[in-house]
């Protein structure tokens, strides 16, 4: 070791003989005479992906259940929203109908009796008798009506008793109807005459009918229509179970379409390969039959004689 390199390890913190701060040997390069299989790094690549051509009858299964049983099913926001709505109406629209009516009604009597008449509270006690009979008239025939569809849907058919029970409720919502219309066009024929005389009475008696009719099929349409609008828990669950099993179907029908259109594919490649490798075939073949037509040719110059002038036409007939 020369002395230069001594004084510049010891002012460097290192002994002479390089035991204290002796820096950590490097570990040693890969020699590139290593062979290539311990310096080759393995990496991975991605797993094939499954395609439904490629799975089995019980994967297709398996991935159609899942699919299925992950789809939402039932009714969306807005319907919920609606039917909560339409829930609050079936219960207030009937007493605003009672409340409007009667009061219509009772204010046409109160206006025939005498000032200072103690009948004001028997008009109006009339007026709500004849209007919640109405209601609940409504309510009882549209919930027969229902009873009855049910029982004809379950047994095919029901008793006559029945039917005449429905058909004498319909008879008498129609006279409460009729008793209710006959009451507002009072009203407002009362409120028309009063306020505006004989002016335009074409044209607001056509309102009158209208409005009067608006209301009768408000209360109608309420009870008959809309009460069977927000079906049982059991029904939609029914539902979803039909329209789970038509999804399952039309995934299956997809799926078996794939297979068929990827199937007719594959042999549509497997025919142009076979073309192709024919014609290269049918190629290979000319070349080699053109090739070894002329050795034979060749072979047979080689090995002819020689000839004279004059005999130079046999050697154009031996290669022919």
């Amino acid at each position: 070791m020369g002395v230069f390199e001594r004084l510049q390890r010891f002012f460097g913190g290192d002994d002479v003989n390089g035991s204290a701060g002796a820096p950590v040997p490097a570990s040693p390069a890969p020699s590139s005479e290593a062979p290539a299989e311990a310096i080759q790094v393995q990496v991975p690549g991605p797993a094939p992906r499954l395609t439904t051509s490629s799975m089995t009858q019980e994967q297709l299964k398996a991935r159609r259940i899942n699919i299925v049983e992950a789809a939402k099913f039932g009714r969306p926001f807005h319907e919920h929203v609606m039917l909560f709505l339409l829930r609050l109406w079936l219960l207030v629209g009937p007493v605003a109908f009672v409340a409007l009516t009667s009061s219509e009604i009772a204010y046409i009597l109160t206006h025939l009796v005498a000032p200072g008449d103690n009948a004001t509270l028997i008009i109006w006690g009339g007026a709500l008798f004849i209007d919640l009979a109405m209601m609940f008239t409504t309510f009882g025939v549209a919930l027969k009506r229902r009873d009855l569809a049910d029982k004809r849907d379950v047994n095919g058919s029901v008793s006559k008793r029945e039917e005449g029970e429905v058909w004498l409720g319909t008879a008498m919502w129609l006279v409460f109807a009729v008793i209710n219309i006959i009451g507002q066009s009072a009203f407002l024929l009362h409120i028309i005459q009063s306020g505006h005389g004989q002016d335009s009475m074409t044209l607001l008696s056509i309102f009158v009918a209208s409005r009067v009719t608006g209301f009768i099929l408000g209360d109608a349409v309420t009870a008959f229509f809309l009460a069977k609008v927000d079906n049982s828990a059991l029904k939609l669950i029914a539902r979803g179970e039909r329209e789970k099993a038509a999804l399952y179907r039309d995934i299956a029908q997809a799926e078996g379409e794939r297979q068929l259109i990827e199937a007719k594919a594959e042999a549509e490649i497997s025919l142009i390969r076979i073309r192709v490798q024919q014609e290269q075939d049918d190629a290979r073949f000319l070349a080699e039959l053109k090739a070894q037509v002329f050795q034979d040719i060749l072979a047979r110059r080689a090995n002819a004689p020689e000839l004279d002038g004059p005999n130079r036409s046999r050697l154009r007939r031996l290669d022919v």
